[in-house]
């Protein structure tokens, strides 16, 4: 048997047996205010690139780059190679792997960085321009290094920019970056 009774805001349940008899309280809860959400942790951030010149080693993660040169050309890999639609900048650098496995030179470690625009490799010239030495499918063990030309099809403009960087990264998603001040 159930009683419903509206004083005190009181439910009175019977199962049958009198000694059995409860009450329950019908007052509304109150609000409970909203847990605070734990605060997720924030992404890492980039960390503040160090600027160095040509000939100085720039260490970024387990990896060590320097820019040896650099040079322009029209064309690369000759007669059958590639022409530029601009001009091509042609950086010679070095890759020395500090880390405990192998990692593979890739033109995604590269951009070129002027202002606030952002110039990649171009691959395909790369590759024109590495036939001897392979530099870009070349496994890199631990403490050896790899030397080879990454090539970037600019405008005569941007290579007279005095302020002109090369940006080198590790990993596909490039956290660890440093800067290389490549403007003459």
């Amino acid at each position: 048997m159930v009683g419903f009774g509206s004083s005190n805001n009181r439910i009175a349940v019977s199962t049958g047996r009198e000694d059995e008899a409860t009450t329950a309280d019908t007052t509304p809860l109150k609000e409970q205010p909203a847990k605070a959400e734990t605060p997720k942790k924030a992404k890492p951030e980039k960390k503040e690139a160090k600027v160095t010149g040509v000939g100085e080693v720039v260490k970024v993660g387990k990896v060590e780059f320097t820019v040896n040169s650099t040079s322009t050309a029209k064309n690369v890999g000759g007669e059958y190679g590639q022409n530029a639609q601009g001009t091509y900048l042609l950086v010679n650098v070095t890759v020395k792997n500090t880390g405990n496995e192998s990692i593979t030179a890739d033109t995604s470690f590269f951009q070129i960085k002027a202002g606030d625009k952002t110039y990649d490799a171009d691959s395909t010239a790369s590759i024109y321009a590495n036939e001897a030495t392979d530099f870009f499918r070349q496994q890199v063990n631990p403490d050896l290094s790899a030397t080879g030309v990454v090539v970037f099809d600019v405008s005569d403009e941007l290579i007279a920019n005095p302020e002109l960087m090369l940006q080198v990264q590790t990993g596909f998603f490039g956290t660890e970056t440093g800067l290389i001040k490549i403007g003459q």
